[in-house]
């Protein structure tokens, strides 16, 4: 049988990859769940503690990346999580070196669901001591396999978006509001943000007025 690029290939030659695999005497259906939460996080789970074993996981993950395969537990990573992994590479929320860390962090068991857990993964913390309850938080976790850092906010200027590609936590905004994040959206093909945009404009107005992009200070603002 031809290898579809589809389930593992378990007729792969003994110097391949795949041939050291630890999936490689498991039931295939193991490691493409029909869903991503209820039951069925109890069978990713199964399926993330074989790849946790696993001496090529690294090498099988790297596979599904670079084929764009769109199902299944590849590599420990389920294909949201790989999603995400690659969203964050390519908007530069994560560095080429760091995504071993980051896969590696995303093999690791879920943290046993409490009511605690599920408050604190809902709640953000305000100034004064107080919380505020947000479903970005929610969002953000799902989408980016890790707890967010700071505020989650959304950077379409919808006040109401939960669009996990639209909100960002204070790590993930550290170049926007720029006029260099501006550049680096479109550097990264993607749309700016409004913290950008608004950047952008801004620096644009003071070219046309002062003959430069930044921010005058002191006497020579006055003048």
């Amino acid at each position: 049988m031809n290898y579809t690029g589809s389930v593992p290939d378990t007729t792969s030659p003994d110097g391949d990859w795949r041939s050291a695999a630890a999936c490689l005497d498991e039931d295939s259906e193991l490691f493409f769940p029909k869903g991503a939460d209820g039951p069925w996080l109890l069978v990713i789970e199964e399926a993330k503690t074989v790849c946790r074993t696993c001496p090529v996981a690294s090498t099988c993950l790297q596979f599904a990346l670079d084929e764009d395969i769109p199902s299944g537990i590849f590599g420990g990573l389920t294909e949201r999580e790989r999603a995400g992994l690659l969203r964050s590479v390519r908007r530069g929320r994560t560095a080429l070196e760091d995504v071993t860390a980051k896969a590696q962090e995303a093999r690791e068991p879920r943290q046993e669901r409490t009511l605690q857990t599920i408050f604190d993964d809902n709640t953000t913390r305000l100034c004064g001591g107080h919380l505020a309850w947000t479903p970005r938080q929610v969002a953000f976790i799902a989408d980016r396999g890790r707890r967010p850092e700071g505020p989650v906010l959304a950077d379409c200027g919808s006040k109401d978006c939960v669009l996990p590609a639209h909100l960002t936590d204070q790590p993930e905004r550290g170049y926007c509001g720029t006029r260099n994040g501006y550049k680096r959206h479109r550097a990264n093909g993607e749309e700016a943000c409004a913290p950008c945009r608004k950047a952008n404009t801004d620096a644009d107005n003071r070219l046309r007025r002062t003959g430069t992009t930044k921010k005058l200070t002191g006497n020579r603002a006055a003048a």
